[in-house]
Order: structure tokens, then sequence, then C-alpha cells
């Protein structure tokens, strides 16, 4: 419906008479149309891409943000945008939006800085959340605003500002 229609003209009234239920079910799930919309929207994006374990916890952020960026360039970036979107103007659209987009990419991201710390790539008293915030908004500011591209070139630009200031010294040069 939300194709269809849209969100201005979404209405749980008429969720519930398209799925054949009362209103009071729809209610019972969710407590406005901004809260079903985002349950929607996260159905429709596609799944965080994996972060491996190669051996090298620099390769595998690379792989997997370049996989991101490359995720955000279609269906799942007017997803993700529509999402940030919602959850401006509503509180439980932003807590189901932080709980179940970001924070299970930042929970993944920040388990492989962690890794890298541990295996000496990284150091270790680098604020991990704050790399993460650093590699993820550059991406989210690019979706939001139309302002320049999403592309392997920058993404590649942005990872060696990002990852070499956390990378240790003996590694600069690998």
């Amino acid at each position: 419906m939300l194709e269809e229609i849209g969100f201005d003209k979404l209405s749980l009234e008429g969720v519930a008479a398209r799925a054949g239920v009362g209103k009071a079910t729809i209610y019972r799930w969710w407590p406005n149309k901004s809260a079903l919309a985002m349950e929607a929207l996260l159905r429709a994006v596609e799944p965080m891409p994996p972060i491996g374990d190669s051996g090298s916890s620099r390769t595998d952020i690379e792989l997997h943000m370049l996989q991101l960026s490359q995720l955000l360039r279609g269906k799942s970036g007017r997803v993700v945008r529509e999402m940030i979107a919602l959850a401006q103007f509503e509180p439980e659209s932003k807590r189901i939006f932080n709980d179940n987009y970001l924070e299970p990419r930042r929970l993944a991201l920040v388990s492989v800085l962690r890794r890298g710390a541990q295996r000496g790539e990284f150091r270790e008293d680098a604020d991990l959340s704050l790399v993460f915030d650093l590699l993820y908004a550059p991406l989210l500011q690019r979706l939001l605003t139309g302002q320049g591209d999403i592309d392997e070139r920058q993404v590649q630009a942005q990872l060696k500002l990002v990852l070499g200031s956390i990378t240790l010294p003996s590694l600069m040069d690998t």
C-alpha cells in the first residue's frame, strides 16, 4: 500500500480493510501509521551485507562497506532514505529504525573493529562506535542529500581516511 498510495494517504483503517481484519487488530501491533510503515520498510530493505573473517579485519570492513554502498545505490537506498525520514517525526519510528536497522549494523561492524584491535591491526584505544559513525555517516549523508555519489572511489577514499586513522603505524605501509 505504501508503494501504491504513499505514506500521506496510508491509514491504519485502510490497512485493516485490505487485510480483512478489524482496526483493533492493527492497533494491537502498531500504535500509529509511522510505526507500521517503518516495519514494512524494514522488511523491504535488503539484509545487511555479511562481514566475513578473511584474517584481515581491514579487508573485511572494506568489502562490507563496498557491498553496502552498492546496496545504497539501489532500491535499498530509497527504502533507507524513507526510513530515516519517518524516524525524524515520530519517536516509535525512530526507535524501530535504530533498534532494527542501525544498531545491528553498528554491533556487527564494531565487533570486526574490535577483532582488528585484538589482532594488532588497529589501535586499541580507538572509539569504535565513533569509527562506525565515521564510516556510515558519509554514505547516509550522501543518500539523504543527493550531494555526491556513493561510488567505489568515494568509499575507498573514505575507508583510507577513517581506517588509516586507527591503523597501527607498523601496518600503515601494508
